[in-house]
């Protein structure tokens, strides 16, 4: 499945949930902190699958892409902290540079499960913050960390990935990614087609769908300046694409907001 680029809508997001957690592929340039209260959530973390038991953790550090799913419905009891990096710059080490050999922590100190029960209860941003340092800080402790290996070639299709999420409101072409990355068109073209299993111009629908999705959820905006704001050529494009991955006009999704969850 196509890993896609999740926006984030705002520095911290705190979400609780009950019931272990199916989610397709994702990536995104927050950090994705997960904790479980009570019985377990599976995970898939840059191609490796982790099982996260009860009163383990796992962080998921910035552009790595990842998966929730689960073997069978099971109710459980689980909270995810996703956080901007840039909210700890000076404190942490650089989140963009450094990866953990392992993912998931199975041993905590008293104080991280104290911090993940406040943070729960917690509706302000200031306490937010603090509760969410005070949990990175005891679980980078309890982390190997290792600098990220440049492997340009092995690495291509991240890179791509991340410079759409980062420029698909602009023109994107074959052309254009080509001679950021100095390789051919068709090199890119292969790319696409091999690695990501879809078509520039449908990935670059789906990523420009995707963002207009969450500015109708987070915002007041018009349907035209959403429109506008994130890439497409028109709003009949606009209209077209966003039904072929919604199911539903921008309009109808507008006015079905309420009943649209992103967790399922």
């Amino acid at each position: 499945m196509v890993p896609f680029y999740e926006f984030q809508p705002s520095d911290i997001t705190i979400i609780h949930n009950t019931r272990e957690l199916q989610y397709r592929p994702h990536i995104h340039e927050h950090i994705e902190i997960i904790y479980e209260f009570n019985i377990g959530q599976h995970i898939d973390i840059d191609g490796k699958k982790y099982e996260i038991k009860q009163g383990q953790a796992a962080i998921i550090f910035p552009n790595i892409v990842h998966t929730y799913y689960r073997n069978e419905y099971r109710d459980t009891n689980q909270i995810f902290i996703i956080c901007s990096p840039e909210l700890f710059s000076g404190l942490f080490p650089d989140f963009m540079n450094i990866t953990p050999k392992s993912p998931v922590i199975t041993e905590l100190d008293d104080a991280v499960h104290l911090a993940f029960n406040e943070i729960l209860h917690c509706t302000e941003f200031p306490e937010q913050l603090a509760w969410t340092t005070i949990i990175l800080s005891h679980l980078l402790k309890k982390l190997t960390l290792e600098h990220k290996k440049s492997v340009p070639v092995e690495h291509l299709t991240k890179k791509i990935i991340t410079y759409i999420s980062q420029n698909f409101r602009n023109n994107i072409t074959l052309d254009s990614l080509a001679k950021e990355f100095s390789v051919s068109k068709y090199y890119i073209s292969h790319t696409f087609s091999d690695k990501i299993k879809i078509s520039l111009p449908n990935y670059l629908s789906f990523i420009r769908a995707e963002y207009a999705a969450s500015q109708i959820r987070s915002t007041n905006d018009t349907i035209t300046n959403i429109c506008m704001n994130s890439g497409f050529s028109s709003q009949s494009t606009f209209n077209r694409a966003f039904k072929r991955i919604y199911c539903m006009t921008p309009h109808e999704y507008k006015n079905n907001i309420g009943g649209l969850y992103k967790y399922e």
